[in-house]
């Protein structure tokens, strides 16, 4: 494990900065986070400042210590410009399936790095497939790609089971986009270590085409059958969503006046109160 280079202390700062201001300030925290209505309404700003934002300090520090662990090698190995190119790009790629993802559903909403820290930790297991990696409280290491494989299964779990907050299809993104821009850079890495170049990309390639032309065979594949909900159950999910959403903007009304209401913000208003 190397020490993090100039990009890896840069992106570092700018997250911690970020995370800093927008969990003191919630105007910015709503101003800068993902959300697929905002996105509908050119606001693609969002792709990139959602990454800079996380949701509390647990959440930060996990991220940033994955970035502490890998990116001093990676940055070592790509120079600086390529570091900070695929740190870019992992991100929104990632930030661009979960779009892509949850398009209908206007109020999703997500914050956090993981999509470009994902792009990082693909990029250093086909750079240096011999690694060996472990996870948290366990006393044995096992050889990254293995690693990987586990990842991409989780993901792919996650996303069709959508029973948690976490975003499964940032993460698996910019995993994707990590991995194939490392061999883009150094297409020489698929002669010097074709099992663990096959073992990532097929497995990658044929779920995302499950996942772009016919997502819902996910859900029925993993759901169980407690989990498929009737429409009762559906309407007071929704119900719920909506008076919690609702209950925010009245708070937000009460607080700092119409004036500080956004556009979507006085629809939503108009058309549930």
């Amino acid at each position: 494990m190397d020490r993090l280079g100039t990009a890896g202390v840069i992106i570092l700062a700018l997250n911690g900065i970020f995370t800093f201001v927008a969990l003191r300030d919630r105007q910015v925290f709503e101003k800068f986070q993902l959300r697929v209505y905002d996105l509908k309404q050119g606001e693609y700003h969002r792709l990139l400042s959602s990454a800079f934002l996380h949701v509390d300090w647990t959440h930060f520090f996990f991220n940033m210590f994955s970035l502490f662990i890998f990116g001093g090698s990676l940055e070592r190995s790509l120079g600086l410009f390529y570091f900070i190119v695929l740190y870019l790009v992992s991100l929104i790629g990632g930030n661009l399936l979960a779009w892509f993802y949850h398009r209908n559903d206007l109020e999703y909403r997500a914050v956090g790095a993981s999509g470009a820290i994902s792009g990082l930790i693909f990029a250093a297991i086909v750079l240096f497939p011999g690694m060996e990696l472990a996870l948290l409280f366990l006393p044995f290491f096992f050889p990254a790609w293995i690693y990987g494989l586990f990842f991409l299964a989780y993901s792919m779990y996650g996303i069709g089971r959508q029973n948690d907050n976490i975003g499964h299809e940032a993460h698996l993104g910019g995993a994707i986009i990590g991995l194939f821009f490392t061999l883009i850079l150094y297409p020489g890495l698929i002669q010097e270590h074709p099992l663990t170049i096959l073992y990532l990309s097929v497995p990658s390639v044929i779920f995302m085409v499950v996942l772009l032309v016919k997502p819902q065979l996910l859900n029925q594949i993993l759901a169980k059958p407690e989990d498929n909900y009737d429409l009762e159950d559906r309407y007071r999910a929704d119900r719920y969503s909506k008076e919690r959403r609702l209950n925010e903007i009245l708070e937000k009304l009460n607080r700092e006046g119409p004036k500080a209401l956004s556009a979507e913000e006085r629809e939503f208003l108009e058309n549930n109160y």
